[in-house]
């Protein structure tokens, strides 16, 4: 994280004060050349192509997407939450705890996404994950014909620190509703919605992931009351 607060881009006249957000804006342009919604889909292939044996573990998941690719690896872990590869028993905890290391780091401008080797080192059965992944391919290549660079704002200072923000709290949510059948789902969908916007510069996206996850958390506690 920059200890300074430079302006908010080259084609940005305002300054930035009170965050670093220089480097959170440069990486997200940067997905937003890199990351078309074709790319999405092609981001299924690329796990299939660069992982192999019987399981995967989460560094090589992060190491496949790259680490700097905030908007992709959202969209693969809440995947991995959500699709059958979730009800893996301890999925839901890992998940929910990845997604909270990317938020938090996404939040303070990191530069390189960090995975401690604890959770680093877990690991999943390749077929359940490629199988999953399989499954959602056609659904990912009839949303890539709706979304799309729109509503930018959301991707800038103070929005894009709200954002992260909304990452961390429905992150930590998906810990009690661990232990509710399907409790994780709407957190999950939630922060899906929110990297498909990341990585494609779509703030419309990331706007309605948020309001899923709050509106998804309401349901859940009314129906299940802690």
């Amino acid at each position: 994280m920059s200890p300074k607060t430079p302006s908010v881009g080259p084609n940005d006249h305002g300054t930035c004060r009170l965050f670093p957000c220089r480097n959170i804006l440069q990486r997200t342009g940067n997905m937003a050349n890199n990351d078309s919604t074709e790319d999405l889909v092609g981001l299924i292939d690329r796990i299939k192509e660069k992982t192999d044996g019987d399981e995967v573990s989460v560094d090589e998941l992060v190491e496949a997407i790259g680490r700097r690719a905030f908007g992709p690896l959202f969209i693969i872990v809440s995947l991995i939450a959500i699709l059958p590869t979730g009800a893996i028993p301890g999925m839901s905890v890992l998940t929910g705890t990845i997604m909270l290391i990317l938020s938090v780091q996404l939040l303070f401008a990191s530069q390189r996404i960090w995975i401690p080797n604890i959770i680093g080192r877990q690991a999943m059965p390749r077929d359940k994950l490629v199988s999953s992944l399989d499954s959602i391919r056609p659904r990912a290549e009839r949303i890539s014909r709706y979304v799309g660079p729109r509503m930018k704002f959301f991707l800038r200072p103070p929005f894009l620190q709200l954002v992260a923000l909304s990452g961390v709290v429905v992150s930590l949510s998906m810990y009690p509703l661990a232990v509710v059948p399907f409790g994780a789902f709407p957190a999950g969908l939630s922060l899906l919605v929110i990297g498909l916007g990341l990585a494609v510069r779509d703030g419309l996206l990331i706007a309605l992931g948020i309001a899923t996850g709050f509106v998804g958390l309401l349901v859940v506690y009314l129906v299940f009351p802690f």
